[in-house]
């Protein structure tokens, strides 16, 4: 009984010393030091198609054990916008080891816009219709996120009279990319008795444009055919005789016909940042004037 008291002692003994000696050797040989992560400079500015290998551009990383390990370097996550068109990227270095170190800069999209509306059809409605979805006529886009209609949100304003048999009702849109920036706009519903909703307008390709401080838009271009009805139709479709050369433009600078829409649209200023409000008239073959549609130009910086 004694010797196996001492038998065991000895395995026990023999155990931990093989144990203490283990997590010694560990701790001083296993690599507990993250990789360092060096970069040439603290901020980087990109265009808006840049690849996670853009992003990375000018970072490098080095590990005390395994030698250079920038191939181990990754975007880990970016930030909303600190200001608009800059965001904070976050990255991160491993080593063989496991041992992740982190790091952070400041890029900026060079080319970066707010999201732009689009507006394919004109807001207008018969009266008489239960069917007012103009959000369905109206999208959302992002440089960044791309279709982002499914974020607009809307607010309605005043519905007015324009006359016994025309109301208008203003609406607030706005909307937000995944980045915190939002775009905001007032827009005008109008909704017409029979009459005035049958009657014939130009219709165009867009019914809202972005264009650059100082280039003016091609506005002509933009001319397809006739609206009526909540439908349009290309000229030599519509059995009218009317062509382009039937309509007029107005409400723009440069010596073309003035003419405001209300008190609070100025004409088209290619050279001042705005909200701007450019009406088409339709004449017939003798001259008379028939309906108007109002085209959205906005002038960014």
């Amino acid at each position: 009984m004694k010797r196996l008291r001492i038998i065991i002692l000895i395995f026990f003994f023999a155990v931990a010393a093989f144990f203490g000696a283990y997590h010694l050797i560990d701790r001083f040989t296993s690599d507990k030091v993250a990789p360092v992560i060096t970069a040439e400079s603290d901020t980087l500015e990109v265009t808006i198609d840049a690849t996670e290998a853009d992003l990375l551009a000018g970072m490098s990383a080095t590990d005390n054990i395994d030698g250079d390990v920038t191939d181990m370097l990754v975007v880990i996550s970016k930030s909303k916008f600190i200001r608009k068109g800059t965001l904070r990227v976050n990255y991160a270095a491993f080593d063989q080891s496991s041992n992740v170190r982190t790091y952070s800069r400041d890029v900026t999209y060079t080319d970066y816009v707010s999201p732009h509306f689009s507006l394919k059809a004109p807001l207008r409605f018969a009266s008489s219709s239960s069917n007012h979805d103009f959000l369905g006529k109206l999208k959302a886009f992002d440089c960044l996120d791309g279709d982002i209609s499914k974020k607009i949100r809307i607010s309605y304003g005043d519905t007015v009279a324009v006359s016994d048999t025309i109301t208008e009702q203003t609406v607030d849109i706005i909307v937000t990319n995944s980045y915190g920036d939002s775009s905001y706009l007032k827009l005008t519903v109008r909704f017409e008795d029979f009459e005035s909703y049958n009657t014939q307008c130009p219709a165009l390709s867009e019914y809202l444009i972005y264009t650059k401080v100082g280039e003016m838009p091609d506005l002509r271009s933009l001319i397809t055919g006739i609206w009526s009805n909540g439908k349009s139709t290309d000229f030599e479709d519509s059995n009218s005789n009317l062509t382009a050369d039937n309509v007029t433009i107005y409400n723009v600078l440069n010596g073309q016909p003035g003419g405001y829409h209300n008190a609070e649209e100025q004409p088209l200023d290619i050279n001042t940042p705005g909200v701007y409000y450019v009406k088409y008239s339709l004449s017939n073959t003798t001259g008379e004037a028939l309906g108007t549609t109002t085209l959205i130009v906005i002038v960014e910086e």
